[in-house]
């Protein structure tokens, strides 16, 4: 990766590597789950700490203080479950596959339980299977006959299509012995967990195959430009999801809508938005042009925010909106309130960040400042360009303008109307 942070620890699409094959545990409800960590695993362990599954199930981790292959590291993993020797279905993923998903690993599970498999292994074929294993089957059966590493591979076996996606169940107890039997013999001088597959081979144990329905699922992670690809591939599932679930998204090319964004169905997305993780929409919101909804957003049903419009931390109370080139920063804004193009939220003092509050019906004029911490009140109404100090809360009902903003008193002139920014 050619990056200080470990691998599993980048994001794709809101969510660290690492977090994708935890949450297909989850979702299969496995029993144990074990992490296997060697390479940065103090920070990587850190991040988890407090992660969760089924519920209230702990993870375990396993460290492999020795990089010594991908079989040595399955091995460290299942030493690591309890009551191993009695396992009829243990799954070992790859961290670096987050495209995998759940619904395969479940025909995986479905296919090794009814065929009474000892190891189970998920193939893919693939139009170009550089950087994979190569399939080896028998020409009687098709059956599984062996799996050969690329850097060991000639140019023969280079050219097969049929690809090891590094993903397999096993008994434990077959694990073990295959393991066992193997070696170091080979272009990596590392324990190869394809060896463990092939020994099972050898020794006329059930190994059952499952081939991916999409390549796509295969993608793996292990640079930059890989994590680029991955993260186009899982925008794209994201926004059709959201589109299968009811949310009107004119752009889908354009749309960036991380992993735990909510959106509930009857909200229209408009093109060139960037919704991060923890945001939440409501019904009837819209959203766009050009607007970037930070962590912590909350858009009640029937907001509205619009072109170069930046929220973070903040909820827009229903019917409430902000339409033109504002910045919404630790906000906390009620029903039915206008914001003026322009508006800023001065939240940071430069040490600590406060909050705004605006309460229901405020109008809030064109390129007004509200210095946190402070209160608009109810129906109150701020003039445009006004710069409301901190703490010098403006009451339900008042009119304040200028620079720093005061009370407004109307002559007799004046039509006291609002011109409202839509």
């Amino acid at each position: 990766m050619k990056s200080e942070r470990p691998k599993l620890l980048h994001l794709l699409m809101g969510e660290p590597l690492l977090e994708y094959a935890i949450e297909k545990g989850g979702q299969l409800d496995a029993g144990q789950l074990v992490v296997v960590v060697g390479y940065g695993r103090e920070r990587i362990m850190e991040v988890f700490s407090d992660r969760k599954y089924s519920g209230d199930k702990e993870l375990s981790w396993a460290i492999q203080e020795e990089q010594l292959g991908t079989g040595h590291a399955a091995k460290v993993g299942i030493d690591a479950l309890r009551g191993a020797d009695a396992l009829e279905a243990v799954l070992i993923m790859n961290g670096d596959l987050p495209l995998l998903r759940t619904e395969t690993l479940a025909r995986m599970l479905e296919k090794h339980t009814e065929a009474n498999a000892d190891v189970t292994v998920l193939t893919c074929r693939k139009n170009n299977p550089a950087g994979f294993g190569r399939i080896l089957r028998n020409e009687v059966d098709g059956a599984l006959a062996s799996i050969v590493e690329e850097n060991d591979a000639d140019e023969e076996i280079r050219a097969i299509g049929e690809v090891n996606v590094g993903t397999y169940i096993v008994r434990a107890d077959v694990f073990q012995k295959c393991y066992d039997a193997t070696g170091t013999d080979n272009d990596q001088g590392e324990h190869y967990l394809t060896d463990v597959v092939v020994e099972a081979v050898r020794e006329g144990l059930r190994v059952e195959s499952v081939e991916v329905e999409c390549e796509a699922e295969t993608a793996q992670v292990n640079s930059q430009e890989e994590l680029a690809v991955a993260q186009g591939l899982m925008r794209e599932r994201l926004v059709v999801e959201h589109l299968e679930a009811g949310v009107q998204i004119d752009d889908p090319a354009s749309a960036f809508i991380e992993k735990g964004a909510k959106i509930a169905a009857g909200a229209k997305i408009h093109p060139f938005c960037v919704i991060r993780k923890g945001v939440a929409i409501g019904s009837n919101c819209e959203v766009g042009p050009f607007t970037h909804l930070r962590p912590g957003g909350l858009l009640e049903d029937g907001a509205k925010v619009g072109n170069f419009v930046e929220v973070k931390n903040s909820r827009l109370g229903a019917g409430s909106k902000t339409s033109h080139l504002s910045y919404i920063g630790d906000g906390d804004v009620g029903e039915k309130v206008n914001i003026g193009a322009g508006t800023i939220f001065a939240n940071y003092d430069g040490k600590d960040k406060h909050q705004v509050t605006v309460k229901d019906g405020a109008f809030i004029g064109s390129g007004s400042i509200l210095v946190a911490p402070v209160t608009v009140g109810k129906d109150a109404m701020t003039g445009a360009g006004a710069v409301i100090l901190q703490n010098r809360d403006v009451g339900d009902g008042e009119v304040v303008v200028g620079v720093p903003a005061r009370p407004h008193k109307k002559n007799k002139e004046d039509g006291g109307g609002r011109d409202c920014q839509n």
